[in-house]
């Protein structure tokens, strides 16, 4: 449904109240540059990171070393011309319908596959706190996690955590499929690297030993918390 929905509500015989529902979905913001063929048209297309706009100042020196203060000023990194989004459409797999990131040419094992983009946000957590911190977006990673006794904590009391969402905003990274119901093991893996602007971000790499062949999809292990969370 999108649009205004109304309706009108008697509660006596000489009131009639109005009842107004808006459920157009809110604009998407612009693309920072032509995304790649195939690209959904309610995702934003990113070529580097952005920060969540209640992402703390304080925190911005973490995802840096050495650090450069509290600026965060990633560099652009553009779509690899090696993989490809593609549709989806054999029966029986599992993402059969949806998008997926395939290999255009031989991608050797230990290569960079693709930088994986989208929001950096955090969450703090209370020393006290009994309850556990729920990721309630199928495209977040987690970067960094601080315990409150880290001396690089800059809020005393609390466990921090960082991570990156890809769900309404990011790159190709972002089509990666769990190799689980198509592949006997995955031929990718997820690793913390460096971008070119220094910035601590999430990698996409062929693992060391297989390689993709051309036509194969780049399939990950999502892993067993990832699974475990979403029975």
């Amino acid at each position: 449904m999108d649009g205004l929905y109304q309706e009108y509500l008697r509660i006596s015989p000489d009131i009639e109240i109005r009842i107004s529902v808006d459920y157009t979905m809110p604009a998407r913001q612009a693309h920072e540059a032509p995304p790649p063929p195939h690209w959904p048209e309610t995702i934003t297309y990113l070529t580097k990171p952005r920060l969540s706009s209640t992402f703390p100042p304080a925190l911005i020196p973490l995802l840096y070393h050495p650090s450069p203060g509290t600026k965060f000023t990633p560099r652009p990194s553009h779509h690899p011309a090696h993989v490809v989004v593609k549709a989806i459409t054999t029966p029986g797999h599992p993402a059969n319908g949806q998008l997926g990131l395939f290999a255009k040419r031989k991608i050797a094992g230990g290569e960079l596959i693709i930088p994986y983009l989208g929001v950096i946000h955090h969450t703090l957590t209370p020393v006290d706190s009994e309850g556990q911190e729920e990721d309630e977006s199928d495209y977040d990673l987690s970067l960094l996690r601080l315990s409150q006794a880290d001396t690089r904590n800059p809020f005393p009391g609390n466990h921090i955590s960082i991570g990156i969402d890809a769900a309404h905003m990011g790159n190709a990274g972002r089509f990666v499929n769990d190799f689980r119901g198509i592949g006997t093991a995955p031929n990718a893996e997820f690793k913390l690297g460096r971008g070119e602007g220094g910035e601590l971000r999430m990698e996409i790499w062929a693992l060391k030993g297989k390689g993709i062949g051309k036509g194969e999809e780049v399939l990950v292990s999502y892993g067993k918390s990832w699974w475990g969370a979403r029975k």
